[in-house]
């Protein structure tokens, strides 16, 4: 007896039942692009397959990292200003500033640590003896991790290059307006304002200042109150040698180079005097300074405030004024630093995917904790050599690029070993 259920059985061909297609939807027409370019820089599927391993440890290391040296370190910073009664939507946007500021430094370290878990699940599984006894090389998977490294130090790079700059440059600006806002207490409190430092030199001996101004803290201008210097301290030097220093708790911007000091203490070298004493009764006192306001906010620039183009020209500025030595080779390390510190993601890339492949299963947190001792090893390294390259004992380009080419070499030798 026949039993008729209502429902129709599903088409079945020779080469089996025929599976329907997924109409297709919003998010497969911008995935499109992705998806196109992924089949172009890895048309095999094994490279495809490799590729996805990465990626989710990738996305992991970053947010990771971003939340172990961004946010564990200013969050609190930054709680502080809200509490003193700083803007919320400020605050916020300087977070997210922060953010983008530490990101160049963050994809490194989300390379090296894809490549230790990515390649550690593969080897762990016996993916890699599989591939191997197909006749597929270890050096074919880790080529992989080494292509996606090189495609995320030329992203790092324009990030670098085109984003930074601004980002740096707006957090600058919403800090400068934030503490203006809130109480100066807080400056002090966090104790992370430098010092403002204005140099002039004595334009008929090379290498001798004629003035030398240093201050805590530089108020911008708020119409109606000018902008003002907290503690300053102005130096003026003759034939090599300081002459008299004045030192004033505050002085206040009249236009020009004119600057008035509110009382202010006067002490003057006796040989400049040929022994006489000089006492001051006056409660203000007018000095001329050789920049205005605006101009040292401009030379107080860092280095993530610039691109390669602009901290280049700004060097040339500096040698021009015949600035310290000391702090021309710090903007020039900081000006190679833009170039090694987005292709490092290409040396870690080299060393995790290695480094990854082992006999044995491990866990997560075996490549957690080797990324962290990598990192931090290589970034002390870079540390050091900057110290070096700021004092002259080696280049810049050596300071900037010596922990790259050592970990070129080391990956190269752990690429050599398990390839064979």
């Amino acid at each position: 007896m026949q039993h008729q259920t209502g429902q129709t059985a599903p088409a079945v061909t020779a080469g089996g039942p025929q599976r329907r297609r997924r109409p297709i939807g919003l998010s497969d027409v911008f995935l499109a692009p992705g998806r196109l370019l992924v089949r172009i820089f890895f048309p095999k599927l094994l490279d495809r397959y490799v590729l996805g391993e990465l990626i989710s440890p990738l996305l992991f290391g970053w947010a990771l990292f971003l939340v172990l040296f961004v946010l564990s370190v200013n969050l609190f910073k930054l709680a502080q200003l809200a509490s003193r009664g700083a803007r919320i939507e400020a605050v916020l946007e300087m977070l997210g500033l922060q953010v983008v500021l530490a990101s160049v430094y963050c994809i490194p370290m989300a390379v090296l640590l894809a490549g230790l878990l990515g390649f550690g699940r593969l080897s762990g599984d016996s993916e890699l003896v599989a591939t191997q006894a197909c006749g597929v090389s270890n050096l074919r998977a880790i080529r992989i991790a080494f292509l996606v490294g090189v495609l995320l130090s030329f992203a790092g790079l324009a990030i670098n290059e085109k984003v930074i700059p601004v980002a740096g440059r707006r957090f600058h600006l919403l800090e400068t307006q934030v503490k203006a806002e809130i109480a100066g207490s807080v400056l002090d409190d966090q104790g992370e304002q430098k010092a403002f430092v204005i140099q002039e030199p004595d334009p008929e001996r090379k290498g001798r200042l004629k003035t030398l101004v240093i201050a805590r803290r530089l108020r911008p201008e708020r119409p109606p109150h000018p902008a003002t210097l907290d503690d300053v301290t102005y130096i003026g030097y003759e034939e090599g040698r300081w002459s008299h220093i004045i030192q004033a708790p505050r002085a206040e911007w009249q236009g020009a180079t004119k600057w008035v000091f509110y009382d202010p203490e006067v002490q003057v070298r006796k040989e400049a005097t040929h022994g006489n004493t000089i006492t001051n009764q006056s409660k203000t006192m007018t000095v001329k300074l050789v920049k205005t306001p605006s101009q040292m906010l401009r030379d107080q620039k860092d280095a993530d405030q610039m691109n390669y183009a602009e901290l280049s020209e700004y060097i040339e500025v500096l040698k021009k004024r015949k600035v310290r030595d000391r702090i021309i080779r710090e903007f020039e390390v900081e000006r190679e630093r833009k170039l090694a510190i987005p292709f490092a993601a290409a040396v870690l890339a080299l060393i995790g995917a290695p480094l990854g492949i082992r006999k044995h299963r491990s866990t997560a947190g075996v490549g957690i904790g080797l990324s962290l001792f990598i990192i931090i090893l290589y970034y002390v390294g870079m540390g050091f050599l900057g110290v070096l390259g700021e004092y002259g004992k080696v280049t810049p380009l050596v300071a900037a690029w010596g922990c790259n080419v050592a970990g070129l070499i080391a990956g190269l030798y752990l690429t050599w070993r398990r390839s064979s």
